[in-house]
């Protein structure tokens, strides 16, 4: 959005977004396990784990990206 001039007006946007956190939190949660499950269930190649497991850990990352943010900028 920053390339079309637009990221004042998304932030804007998405911070009205923030009070439906816990159900994007609950969702992502949700989705992650089952994702986790079918990966083992159907023994995935080597390559889908670790994919995975990059996902999770992005979403993880963002999950709580503002409180390391927070932390960061207090030191």
């Amino acid at each position: 959005m920053a390339s079309l001039g637009l990221g004042s007006a998304g932030s804007a946007y998405f911070s009205n977004l923030t009070q439906y956190k816990p159900i994007f939190v609950l969702i992502t949660g949700i989705l992650l396990y089952k994702g986790y499950f079918i990966i083992e269930k159907k023994n995935a190649s080597k390559g889908t784990k670790i994919f995975f497991w990059i996902s999770a850990a992005i979403s993880i990352l963002a999950l709580y990206y503002p409180t390391i943010l927070s932390l960061i900028s207090a030191s």
